[in-house]
């Protein structure tokens, strides 16, 4: 199983190399941890000049996390939280 780290890494490498959003699922991970990839992923994108201009969640997750429709993540290029009912544990990182 891989840790937090790598996992924060293959997410940027995916969000690098697509154009598209690509849903990443947070299943098997409790809310910190979700919270620290998310965090993470915002973070090292910015260092690595990916520019995130938005991060979609479903609410319940979001609400889990603490975070509401529109908060802007204080990491990386600051992207805004969007909403998305139906999404369930995945999460979407929108490039700019």
């Amino acid at each position: 199983m891989t840790n937090t780290t790598q996992l924060i890494e293959t997410i940027c490498k995916l969000i690098e190399a697509s154009q598209v959003p690509i849903p990443i699922t947070l299943m098997n991970h409790e809310v910190e941890e979700a919270a620290a990839i998310i965090g993470g992923v915002v973070e090292r994108c910015g260092g690595k000049g990916i520019d995130l201009m938005q991060v979609s969640l479903d609410p319940e997750l979001a609400a889990e996390l603490g975070l509401s429709d529109g908060n802007v993540v204080e990491h990386g290029a600051r992207p805004t939280i969007r909403c998305e009912p139906g999404l369930g544990r995945q999460v979407r990182f929108e490039r700019c």
